[in-house]
């Protein structure tokens, strides 16, 4: 599976992950853009769905939906899923609450999408308060290869590196 990242709104990002004929639309905020990048690959978008059901995610869900005919995947039904079939592979689903109750990551191959659960350099906040949940969430995930590919919900990654700089004055990276 390929994945292509969108940015939307001032940080968001959105993903298109497909594979020779299918696709699936993750957190739709650039949908002129990933209609257009699934016209030039030739697939079809066949699902969409969020990693959390916050407003900035979910912003673009209606007009894609309206555009393509593909099916809404809501991130409180398929959290109970394993997968998410594309073309003859599984996207992995894993339910992770913490940031919300309804958190959702996705992984295929060494990527994996984490919404605002896991940022690069950075964790997301624990809106949900259930900060148990949240730590086995970030455990789960730790649990991946090394060689996995973060894609996040936000681009956070200067933030994070100038915060990170401050609390280790020593790390010269």
């Amino acid at each position: 599976m390929k994945v292509k990242q969108f940015r939307y709104s001032k940080d968001n990002l959105g993903y298109l992950v497909y594979g020779s004929k299918t696709a699936i639309a993750i957190d739709p905020g650039a949908v002129k853009e990933m209609i257009s990048h699934a016209e030039q690959k030739q697939v079809e978008i066949k699902y969409v769905t969020n990693t959390h059901s916050h407003h900035d995610h979910t912003s673009g869900n209606n007009l894609l939906l309206e555009k393509t005919q593909a099916q809404f995947l809501d991130c409180n039904t398929i959290r109970n899923k394993t997968s998410v079939k594309l073309d003859d592979e599984d996207l992995l689903v894993f339910h992770t609450p913490g940031h919300t109750m309804d958190s959702l990551c996705f992984k295929a191959d060494n990527i994996l999408i984490t919404g605002d659960t896991l940022f690069n350099g950075t964790i997301g906040n624990c809106f949900s308060g259930d900060l148990l949940s949240f730590f086995n969430s970030l455990k789960l995930l730790l649990g991946f290869s090394d060689e996995t590919i973060v894609y996040g919900g936000h681009d956070y990654v200067e933030e994070s590196m100038v915060y990170a700089k401050l609390i280790d004055k020593q790390n010269p990276e």
